[in-house]
């Protein structure tokens, strides 16, 4: 299909299809209102659940820690003060608990209680002089599992507040005590009411149907009549007139009912239909929580007009946008036809005339000027090569990298005993050992600008210099080297606090003259580094075998070569005397320096 007539087709499928969504957009323009409405409401209701979870979760979690650390006997149940100041840290941890206590056999409650000025005092008491006390012990007594009471009014506090509860056992399922901890709920109404989350006054907590446990009244609930026989208002006390009539029957709307499920219904109250979304938790206490928004439906209709107004503007831009398309497309298809034509001609090898045409499009301007700038080149490259080899070039793409002399320096590792080690690892374990420990050795190698050659079993071997020239490649591989030694000590730290067995690790280093390119038959090879001072980098890491004393996790042996084609040595400081050894391979021996 020819570029003209592809573009056009392009848009006119384009004009089709817009055409049609922006029908569907405005028939159904009321119905997505209301459900963005909704949902808009069910994310905040959605984030206010999440905030009461945040607020109340993490103190069964902790009671649940202290009751495993007591059962354990990492706390001493017998010794009130170690009971107490354990309670006491749990509160600053959990700074939403206004009081905490472990009741033990002997009927004492061992408290901790936030006073008024945030301080926490510490004090023991007898269960029975406690109202429902003995009740609420041998609840604990019964139970197995973190289970939440029933709200009650704290005198102490001047507000409701709901409580956890968590029996403690020994591991033959023995009770030795219960732990018990209120949280004061009366800021759950700043909480859920924040703009900053997402709150605009119009939120609330139910207890059961009709008990409000959060609401924009209660942040100050005086004259309200709270008291330990009414710990909680209804909705009809709280002044409310929309929330006074959440259990109405609901408006009936086939769109509005979809929209919500089962989190919500529509009622009408005080002239207006509004929306109720809710979310129940079933979990702290034996009647369930609702927490919930409510909205007016007729916050939709501006939504709508705009939704409206904006389909019929963007349907007018899309005709004028569609008439620019096409002029602009037919220029841009005669340019791209430029450009097709003159890679046409430098794949035929046509470089007699100028390819390029000036175009008002920069990048197609760009793009042909650079094929003229290629065309230039490819004559000159033409004039030296002959045209068969050229073609045969394009044909086949780059061929052998030309190989070359250069001075690297050369790095081998090998894990100590890892053989026998690996036989008597299960093999994922193997594996992931290996992955590990290649991680952390090439993270040193990549920031030293190193390259890994190539893995051989649990040996490793990197190279510095190779892909293009370093002048400061011995440097780097020294540094890589002692990296190495870091890493894989505190790795060991590790894998003793894990109980495994350490990883004892061989470096030797060496620097010299290599052939680089790529070496193997045509149709596999690798780009890599042969000669000598591989063979002798290879044999320093052997090397370490009679240096490597026991119970050494690294060792790292570097040759005079190295050492000699540093640009920096001062970095190492005062090197060690080396040792001459003889190195298979070579008749005057070599100086060996032990870094590590």
């Amino acid at each position: 299909m020819p570029l003209v007539a592809a573009l056009a087709l392009a848009f006119v499928l384009l004009a089709l299809i817009s055409g049609a969504a922006y029908i569907v957009v405005l028939a159904g323009a009321t119905g997505t209102a209301e459900r963005l409405l909704v949902d808009r409401a069910a994310r905040v209701v959605d984030a206010q659940v999440a905030l009461v979870r945040s607020r109340l979760d993490p103190v069964g979690e902790q009671l649940e820690l202290i009751a495993s650390l007591a059962a354990a006997g990492r706390i001493d149940i017998e010794s009130p003060v170690d009971v107490r100041e354990a309670l006491a840290v749990m509160m600053g941890q959990v700074p939403a608990v206004s009081a905490v206590g472990f009741a033990t056999l002997d009927l004492k409650l061992h408290r901790a209680v936030r006073e008024p000025d945030g301080r926490v005092r510490r004090d023991t008491i007898s269960l029975v002089d406690q109202p429902q006390g003995m009740e609420r012990f041998r609840q604990l007594q019964t139970s197995q599992h973190t289970f939440w009471g029933a709200l009650f009014w704290s005198q102490s506090i001047k507000q409701p507040v709901v409580n956890v509860r968590t029996p403690v056992r020994r591991i033959d399922n023995a009770f030795i005590g219960g732990l018990i901890a209120t949280v004061a709920v009366g800021d759950l109404s700043y909480l859920i009411g924040d703009q900053s989350r997402g709150g605009d006054g119009r939120y609330f907590i139910l207890v059961g149907r009709d008990k409000v446990l959060a609401h924009r009244r209660l942040i100050d609930p005086r004259g309200l009549g709270l008291s330990e026989d009414k710990p909680l208002p209804t909705i009809k006390e709280v002044g409310d007139p929309v929330l006074a009539n959440i259990w109405d029957s609901p408006v009936r709307s086939r769109r509005i009912d979809h929209a919500l499920g089962d989190y919500g219904h529509v009622v009408d109250a005080e002239g207006r239909h509004w929306v109720f979304v809710y979310r129940e938790i079933r979990r702290y206490g034996p009647d369930p929580w609702l927490v919930g928004q409510y909205y007016p439906l007729e916050e939709a209709t501006g939504d709508l007009d705009r939704l409206t107004n904006g389909a019929i503007v963007g349907a007018a831009t899309l005709a004028v946008a569609i008439v620019l398309a096409v002029l602009m497309g037919l220029s841009m298809a005669r340019a791209i036809r430029t450009i097709t034509s003159a890679a046409e001609s430098i794949e035929r090898l046509e470089f007699e005339h100028p390819l390029h045409k000036r175009s008002r499009l920069r990048e197609i301007d760009d793009a042909g000027q650079s094929l003229d700038k290629a065309r230039g080149a490819l004559k000159w490259f033409g004039a030296y090569v002959p045209l068969r080899l050229v073609f045969r070039l394009m044909e086949l793409g780059e061929g052998a990298v030309v190989s070359r002399r250069r001075d690297v320096t050369v790095m081998f590792t090998d894990i100590v005993g890892f053989t026998p080690q690996a036989e008597d690892l299960p093999e994922q374990e193997t594996a992931d050992m290996l992955n590990h420990h290649f991680a952390l050795l090439g993270a040193c190698i990549d920031q030293d600008q190193g390259v890994i050659d190539k893995y051989i079993g649990d040996c490793v071997m990197a190279v510095w210099g190779g892909l293009s020239k370093m002048e400061d490649h011995a440097d780097h591989a020294v540094h890589a080297a002692l990296e190495m030694a870091r890493v894989i000590r505190e790795d060991n730290q590790q894998r003793a606090a894990d109980g495994k067995t350490p990883v004892r690790l061989r470096v030797g280093v060496h620097s010299g003259p290599v052939v680089v390119g790529n070496i193997g038959a045509p149709g596999r090879v690798n780009y890599t580094v042969v000669g000598d001072t591989v063979n002798v980098a290879q044999r320093f890491e052997q090397l370490g075998k009679e240096f490597m004393r026991e119970g050494e996790d690294v060792i790292v042996l570097v040759s005079g070569d190295t050492i000699a084609a540093m640009k920096h040595p001062e970095v190492l400081g005062e090197l060690p005397k080396p040792e001459l050894r003889h190195v298979k391979g070579r008749e005057e021996p070599e100086q060996v320096y032990r870094l590590v």
